[in-house]
């Protein structure tokens, strides 16, 4: 993952999870390619600068129109093929695409990764200063989509001086000002000339280690309360014992008909703020025992036919952040989790497709 910054005060620690945390910044140019951060919002920071996905490959499942770039973490791994290694997730928020639980239809991710020799980085750390800023895929002879920032083949017919991904963003352009621009002799557009009313608010994910408190020993794990409860109800029981308090029946009772979502809230409430949780190799934390993705449900990787592993999941906390793609519930999660290669093979194109599932809090009648 990325560097740590301003690490929280650690007590016991459960297991070593890294999580992600929203944080503004004034100095964009530190969010940019060169200086390989993890991000929220904003058009992608490509790692590889030449050969993006394609369009049709970021697509929405559903309604088959372009995806919206959510974020990206860096993640490099200990090989000299994964030296640089970013994964890249893509939304589509619009509501009819939003509506179905449980799925994965309106998501797309990407991994890239790069050796630390390459045509596009220096093997040195980045400096400390903007000076990097301009590496972009522009740079490189790559067009980019002036509404998203992915791969934009398509020109306008009228100026050519400008690309899109398709014919909806080059529509959605020509509304939100190009009509005017493009029979303008002196208009010479830029990188920053992006659309950037689209994006989501651009933030850096800042990355910490989970901490997770040391419980006092004189209280009742919510396990204890459960085991107290079948206890109870097996021996026919259940209001005799004097000793445990309606409470603890009702807590215990409560643990048992959610289980993994009380799970989920007992860890998540150590740090509320997280957006993101880190654990490649390890386990998704769950908002529901429903739905969820064992690993006979996880395909394998389209590339190497390798087995995928749980690398992060997206948090229901970042929809604070969406602004109005989260109103009236069009964009809405309990979790979303990515699962990569575990091999992180070197098959195949620049950016290899990753497998996503959205898990939604389940619904409790009342």
């Amino acid at each position: 993952m990325s560097r740590n910054k301003n690490r929280r005060q650690e007590t016991v620690k459960e297991k070593p999870v890294e999580l992600g945390f929203i944080e503004e910044i004034d100095e964009l140019w530190r969010l940019s390619s060169a200086y390989f951060s993890s991000k929220f919002g904003g058009s992608p920071s490509w790692l590889d600068l030449k050969d993006l996905p394609k369009p049709s490959e970021i697509k929405c499942g559903s309604c088959d129109g372009p995806t919206k770039f959510l974020l990206q973490i860096y993640a490099p791994l200990e090989s000299e093929e994964t030296f640089h290694r970013s994964i890249f997730l893509f939304v589509c928020p619009k509501p009819h695409c939003c509506v179905e639980k449980n799925s994965n239809k309106n998501w797309v991710a990407f991994r890239s990764q790069l050796k630390r020799q390459n045509e596009f980085y220096s093997s040195e750390p980045p400096p400390e200063d903007d000076s990097l800023a301009d590496i972009i895929p522009e740079k490189f002879g790559t067009k980019l989509c002036r509404i998203c920032g992915a791969q934009g083949p398509l020109s306008c017919g009228g100026c050519h001086k400008v690309n899109y991904c398709g014919k909806e963003h080059q529509t959605l352009d020509w509304k939100e000002g190009h009509k005017g621009e493009c029979t303008d002799a002196d208009f010479n557009p830029t990188h920053e000339n992006q659309r950037k009313g689209y994006f989501y608010k651009e933030s850096e994910i800042v990355i910490d280690k989970e901490v997770i408190p040391k419980a006092k020993s004189k209280a009742k794990s919510e396990k204890q309360r459960l085991e107290e409860y079948e206890k109870f109800v097996s021996e026919g029981q259940l209001g005799t014992l004097s000793d445990v308090s309606n409470a603890d029946l009702q807590e215990a009772a409560s643990y048992k008909s959610d289980k993994a979502f009380n799970k989920f809230r007992k860890r998540v409430q150590y740090q509320p703020d997280q957006i993101l949780r880190y654990d490649r190799g390890g386990d998704p934390l769950w908002v529901s025992a429903d739905k969820t993705m064992e690993k006979s449900d996880i395909p394998p990787c389209p590339l190497c036919e390798g087995p995928r592993v749980f690398e992060f999941q997206v948090m229901p906390q970042l929809l604070n952040h969406v602004g109005q793609d989260g109103v009236e519930g069009s964009l809405d999660w309990g979790t979303v989790v990515v699962y990569t290669c575990e091999k992180s093979c070197n098959s195949g194109p620049s950016y290899k497709p990753e497998f996503v599932w959205q898990q939604d809090f389940k619904e409790v009648d009342v």
